[in-house]
């Protein structure tokens, strides 16, 4: 952007729009029109944030129900295996008698 708000931030712009364009001129719509540009070039920049971090979640995310999916399998082993273990006690036990 040239003009008056080259290389000026928002706030600056607004200092000057409240203080010194005339309503209407052309000064004071490039500086309202400086405004929503950089205001489009806020929002744009984070929605990109947002999504590079959602899809840093959604990667974390389905890191973490891997992990948990094996934690499971490991689980559900280790209970059969005390459970056999326990029935076969259990077999021993009673035929013993």
């Amino acid at each position: 952007m040239s003009g008056y708000v080259e290389d000026k931030s928002k706030n600056e712009i607004l200092e000057a729009l409240t203080s010194t364009a005339l309503p209407g001129s052309s000064v004071h719509e490039q500086q309202k029109m400086g405004i929503i540009v950089r205001s489009a070039e806020d929002l744009e920049e984070a929605l990109k944030n947002l999504e590079k971090s959602m899809n840093r979640n959604a990667e974390s995310s389905s890191q973490l129900a891997t992990k948990v999916f094996w934690l499971n399998v490991v689980l559900v082993a280790a209970t059969a295996t005390a459970a056999a273990f326990t029935g076969y006690d259990l077999f021993l036990r009673s035929a013993g008698q």
